[in-house]
């Protein structure tokens, strides 16, 4: 045995107790070599793998034929290995090269190695993270440091951020040079290869846990991606009987990617008997009731949403899909006394103490406007519904369209859809259109910046109103009162219940943190929700 010590690159994953042969995490046992683990290592497991193939790459041929001379390139090799390794009561699985491609995904326990990293990285000594920022879609980023920095660096948003991979220095060299912890753990290690089972140990050790609080990840346990296969189709059952019940107050419609709306005329679903290449079909409110009032026998609706297309209308009348009706339902749901949320055709499981801090927050520190909103018209447009309701009321002026430059540059933005003689800005938006809501509460917060900070801005906003409301409106060049504002998000909604119980959990989230952010203002916030009749 060569005791040597030198660098080794370990990947490893956690399998689930399910299983009763090790060969039985293998996809298909019967094509693999399967070898026992010499003793003295002290290693209770296999080692199992696939003799090396050789394969020609697809682009060879075509890097030929461009070539004047002759190409040398030599046919793929693929090697797969994997350790099979009982620590304690845990199996571990050592892959090397493409060893990952034979275990049975299901049978992976998921964020092993994330949990792992985020207890054993040194909090100040980070080198990237990867993050998820879930409101009404899912926006995946990697943020990278040139040399390692505290978790502080990277911007993250500890109420809206989904940590999904992260990568540092170990608090202690013993665990590695550097560590990346998602599914697996990967990490290079100086060490002999008579320390692989003490290793394995100190791993499943740190799994097991929860020093990472302490280090200020904690918030990582508000919102976790479910990838357990067995709970996600529970979760796909809890969502079609709602299909199948037809039961609005929990679905929304929210296009999984994001969309141009001032080139957008209109959106129609597929599978529900409309000629979709005619634009007449389109409408600018995507009609969910619509879509559930074709859904007829409960055994197709999984396959029927997963294969139904979302479709849009472009201004210049191109028709594209823009994900299936699967990824572009949001729907909330409560399974086994834990909340969970479907959003771009994930599940997520929402932390109870989470979810109520923020359910309170909202109810406490946001009030219902003190205006009277009335219906929206079924079939009535945003923009249709802010008209009407300016010209039927003399203490109200239309600001929808109207566009405000903001000093410093050529943006321009709507400061709102209607001002009010009580100085109210009035953000509307209809969440059966897109359930965007995360574009409404960014608008209210972006023009309060910009009536805070720029006194153009403000003056503009100024000659605007004044032509309905009069100079009794006043709006000064200086730095104004803040706390004499308000902004007001006005939600146009067929759910019956209140506003707070009828937003999606990642609305009431994104509010919060609007919210909180006018508050530094000191600008005023309230909600209203406006009924459809």
């Amino acid at each position: 045995m060569n005791d040597e010590k030198r660098i080794i690159n370990l990947t490893v994953f956690l399998m689930k107790s399910d299983v009763d042969n090790l060969k039985d995490y293998l996809k298909n046992a019967l094509t693999c070599n399967i070898s026992p683990i010499k003793p003295v290592y002290g290693l209770d497991g296999i080692i199992c793998y696939l003799e090396t193939t050789s394969k020609t790459p697809k682009w060879k041929n075509y890097v030929e034929m461009l070539a004047a001379n002759t190409v040398e390139i030599n046919d793929n090799s693929s090697n797969k290995a994997v350790v099979f390794a009982k620590i304690s009561d845990k199996v571990l699985a050592v892959v090397f090269g493409y060893g990952r491609s034979l275990l049975k995904e299901n049978l992976i326990e998921r964020n092993f190695g994330l949990r792992v990293a985020l207890n054993i990285i040194d909090p100040r000594k980070m080198k990237s993270v990867q993050a998820a920022t879930v409101e009404d879609l899912v926006v995946t980023t990697q943020r990278q440091a040139s040399y390692s920095v505290a978790q502080e660096e990277f911007g993250l948003n500890i109420e809206n951020d989904i940590m999904r991979g992260v990568t540092g220095k170990p608090d202690d060299e013993k665990y590695g040079n550097t560590v990346t912890g998602k599914d697996a753990l990967a990490t290079s290690v100086f060490m002999a290869l008579d320390e692989l089972k003490s290793k394995l140990e100190l791993y499943v050790s740190a799994y097991l846990k929860d020093t990472y609080k302490s280090k200020g990840f904690e918030w990582v346990d508000n919102v976790k991606e479910v990838k357990d296969e067995i709970l996600k189709e529970a979760l796909d059952f809890e969502l079609v009987t709602a299909i199948e019940n037809k039961n609005a107050d929990r679905l929304y419609i929210a296009p999984a990617e994001i969309i141009d709306w001032e080139k957008t005329n209109g959106f129609c679903f597929s599978g529900i008997g409309k000629k979709t290449e005619d634009p007449e079909n389109y409408t600018l409110e995507v009609d969910l009731m619509e879509y559930l009032s074709k859904v007829k026998s409960r055994s197709n609706i999984y396959d029927k949403i997963k294969r139904d297309k979302l479709l849009v209308l472009s201004s210049n009348e191109e028709i594209y899909p823009i994900g299936t009706v699967f990824n572009s339902i949001i729907f909330q749901t409560v399974y086994e006394d834990d909340t969970y949320i479907l959003v771009s055709g994930n599940w997520y499981r929402i932390d109870k103490n989470f979810y109520e801090r923020v359910y309170l927050y909202v109810k406490n520190n946001i009030p219902v406007a003190s205006i009277v909103m009335p219906p929206c018209q079924n079939g009535e447009s945003e923009g249709l519904y802010n008209k009407r309701i300016c010209d039927a009321n003399v203490e109200y002026n239309i600001m929808d369209c109207k566009l405000v430059s903001v000093s410093g540059g050529r943006k321009q933005i709507e400061a709102c859809d209607i001002f009010t003689k009580d100085k109210q800005f009035i953000h509307v938006k209809n969440k059966g259109k897109s359930a965007q809501l995360s574009h409404l509460f960014s608008q209210g917060k972006i023009s309060a910046q910009c009536f805070v900070s720029d006194e153009e801005f403000r003056n503009q906003v100024h000659e605007k109103v004044k032509c309905k409301l009069g100079d009794a409106i006043f709006i000064p060049a200086n730095k104004p009162t803040t706390d004499e504002y308000e902004i007001v998000f006005a939600i146009i909604d067929n759910n019956t219940q209140p506003i707070y119980d009828s937003l999606p959990f990642f609305s009431l989230l994104n509010l919060m943190a609007t919210a909180q952010e006018l508050e530094r203002m000191h600008v005023k916030c309230s909600v209203i929700k406006i009924n459809r009749n």
